[in-house]
C-alpha cells in the first residue's frame, strides 16, 4: 500500500524548524480525519518552505485510532527513523545564510523545542527553544521562575543523545518574568561558558539536528549549586 502524503507549508525556513523539532521532539503526531485508516498505515509529510529547494521529508505510522466526538476520527501516528536528511540539510543550510546578515549575534540559532526538567525540589518543566554554539533560549512552560534562577547563576543543560549525553555549562545572562496580554511566558537566556572540543563536537552535531534518538527528545536543566557539582 502507497503511503499517504500530506504536503505542508511554511513561511520561513526558521517556522519550518520550529515545526519540525516541536513535532519530532514528541515522537509523533495526532491528527484528525474522515475515516479510520488502518494501524500501520504509513504517512509522508513534506515540509516545505520559500527559498528551500527540498521538502523536509517526515515519515510516520499509524500506530492508534479513536472515535471524535464529531463523528470523525484522531489518528495516532508515530514517526519513524531512517528518513533522508537531503530536505533537512537543505532548510539548516538556508537558515545558516540568513545568519550571515546578523549583526547582533555571533552564531546562528537552531529552534530545538527541546523538554528539559529542573529537578532541584520541585520538579519544573522548560522549554528549550533554541541552541547555538553559543548558548540557548529556554522558556517556562507554567508557573513563575524558580528562586535559583537569577542573573549571573550557573546553569547545566544535559541532552540525551543516541550516543550518551552532552553537558553544556554557562550562566543566565538575561530574563523575563513573561506578560499576560499577549501571553509570553517566562524565559531566560543562557550564555555557554568554554566548553571542551569533544563536547563542542557534540553540539556541533546537535545542531544540525543529527544524533537525536527516537522522540520524545529529553533533557534536563539544573541552575545554582544544582548546576556546579555537575559541571564538567
Amino acid at each position: 500500500m502507497e503511503p499517504v502524503r500530506l504536503r505542508v507549508s511554511y513561511r520561513s525556513p526558521t517556522s519550518l524548524l520550529q515545526a519540525f523539532t516541536r513535532s519530532v521532539g514528541k515522537g509523533g503526531v495526532s491528527l484528525p480525519s474522515k475515516k479510520p485508516l488502518e494501524r500501520g498505515t504509513r504517512f509522508i509529510f513534506e515540509l516545505v518552505a520559500p527559498d528551500v529547494v527540498e521538502p523536509v521529508e517526515v515519515t510516520g505510522e499509524v500506530v492508534e485510532v479513536r472515535a471524535a466526538a464529531n463523528g470523525e476520527y484522531v489518528l495516532g501516528i508515530r514517526y519513524l527513523p531512517g528518513r533522508s536528511r537531503r530536505g533537512l540539510d537543505a532548510v539548516l543550510s538556508r537558515l545558516f545564510e540568513l545568519h550571515r546578515d546578523e549583526q547582533v549575534r555571533r552564531y546562528p540559532r537552531v529552534p530545538v523545542h527541546l523538554r528539559a526538567q529542573e529537578n532541584s525540589g520541585l520538579v519544573t518543566v522548560w522549554s528549550v527553544r533554541d541552541l547555538s554554539r553559543g548558548g540557548a533560549g529556554v522558556e517556562l512552560e507554567a508557573g513563575d521562575l524558580p528562586s535559583l534562577a537569577q542573573m549571573g547563576s550557573p546553569v547545566l543543560l544535559e541532552i540525551w543523545l543516541d550516543s550518551g549525553s552532552i553537558l553544556l555549562h554557562g550562566e543566565v545572562v538575561w530574563m523575563t518574568a513573561g506578560s499576560g496580554r499577549p501571553r509570553t511566558p517566562p524565559a531566560l537566556g543562557v550564555s555557554f561558558g568554554r566548553l571542551l572540543p569533544d563536547t563542542l563536537l557534540a553540539l556541533d552535531r546537535v545542531l544540525v539536528l543529527d544524533g537525536f534518538p527516537a522522540g520524545p527528545w529529553k533533557a534536563e536543566l539544573r541552575f545554582g549549586l544544582h548546576a556546579v557539582e555537575r559541571m564538567p
